[in-house]
């Protein structure tokens, strides 16, 4: 993790040079590998969007561009940069000015002159929160991915089932209406011989009915094991 964090893009927007001076060398020697400085604040805009900083130390008084108009902008395009935190550069604390860089979305503040043990800790904590807002959206993506195999997993099941149950009803139609045809006139034949007085029906006539009654039966029967088999019941 501590790796992960020394490889986090850092972009340094400030007018006054020395103060980028001071932020880079404090960044080069905690090991920071990934840092960008800015001292033309209408630059800041375009280089963010080309950059992509999980943290921008961002000085709120800057001529032609502000810190505040700075992220008035990003404010709006907040669905992009889920992930950045803005670490505001100010003189100014009073409560007045804190208020509205965090209703401007900063994430924190740090006041000059620096106090570097400061600067660092509260870099750290920042780029904490980042990899750990990261870590929990690669989690959800692997969740809702999961999710949705499962679902596509349950829909074909239920899809299978469905053709089981079709084939089920089929068979039913089949065995109450079909197969009861033939066996009505199968169990009429027997009767008949069993009748001792004369039915008017020759004993080769009923034979012909209980065989032809049976080899329907039996085709039937045969159809119902070929819609079993392709519905894997």
């Amino acid at each position: 993790m501590k790796e992960d964090l020394k490889d986090a893009r850092i972009l340094i927007v400030d007018d006054t040079l020395a103060n980028i001076e001071v932020l880079e060398n404090l960044l080069m020697m905690k090991g920071y590998t990934n840092v960008k400085s800015i001292s033309d604040s209408t630059q800041a805009i375009a280089t963010i969007f080309e950059f992509k900083p999980e943290l921008i130390l961002l000085d709120l008084m800057m001529p032609q561009v502000s810190g505040f108009d700075i992220m008035e902008i990003l404010k709006k395009e907040a669905d992009v940069f889920t992930l950045m935190r803005i670490l505001v550069l100010t003189a100014d604390i009073t409560p007045e000015s804190k208020k509205k860089a965090l209703s401007g979305g900063a994430s924190d503040f740090l006041t000059k002159p620096f106090d570097l043990t400061e600067v660092d800790l509260r870099i750290k904590n920042l780029l904490y929160t980042v990899y750990l807002m990261s870590q929990l959206t690669n989690q959800n993506l692997i969740l809702e991915e999961k999710v949705k195999e499962r679902t596509q997993e349950l829909e074909k099941n239920l899809e299978a089932i469905e053709l089981q149950n079709k084939a089920l009803r089929e068979i039913s139609w089949i065995q109450s209406h079909v197969v009861r045809a033939p066996l009505a006139r199968m169990m009429g034949a027997i009767s008949l011989l069993e009748i001792k007085d004369d039915a008017g029906v020759t004993q080769e006539e009923i034979m012909e009915i209980v065989i032809t009654s049976a080899n329907e039966i039996d085709k039937t029967v045969r159809e119902i094991s070929a819609k079993s088999a392709q519905a894997n019941i």
